[in-house]
């Protein structure tokens, strides 16, 4: 199955630590407990991502994959533009390679959390992983699954 997704990639981002009070039965405050959240660009990539991979399985129809998986990703970004032409150029022609944050693996994980239970049933069945992070015109994410076997333990 191959997908391309017309979102700019988003990485996640380290998650932030909010407090939230408790209360008691008779709703009397008793203390303050720490929680883990999603920064909001996080959020908001991922579920818009999600809908996007909803709206293709609405259209063309299928299930969630299961078994051993091969993930094959790129992640397309726009070039600084603080660039001259001839390297913008270089580029996008990919002789220029964008080794700068954000990182490729935090890139990966928002988006296979995005896509749990959509494109696969769990993101633990992902057993191989080819990414790539591509200067390009236009931001978006190409994401290509497959199946490698059914054998489970």
């Amino acid at each position: 199955m191959r997908i391309e997704f017309d979102i700019k990639p988003q990485q996640q981002e380290r998650p932030r630590i909010g407090m939230k009070s408790e209360y008691n039965r008779s709703k009397t405050y008793t203390k303050r407990k720490p929680f883990l959240y999603d920064p909001k660009n996080t959020v908001e990539y991922k579920k818009k991502l999600a809908y996007l991979a909803n709206l293709e399985k609405s259209v063309n129809y299928f299930e969630p994959l299961s078994g051993a998986l091969e993930l094959n990703v790129t992640f397309y970004i726009l070039p600084p533009k603080s660039l001259s032409n001839k390297k913008r150029d270089m580029a996008v022609s990919g002789e220029l390679l964008p080794n700068k944050k954000p990182d490729l693996s935090n890139y990966i994980k928002s988006t296979e959390d995005a896509l749990n239970g959509i494109l696969w049933k769990d993101d633990a069945m992902i057993c191989d992983i080819n990414a790539k992070k591509r200067f390009s015109d236009e931001e978006k994410i190409v994401v290509e699954v497959s199946k490698i076997n059914d054998n489970q333990y």
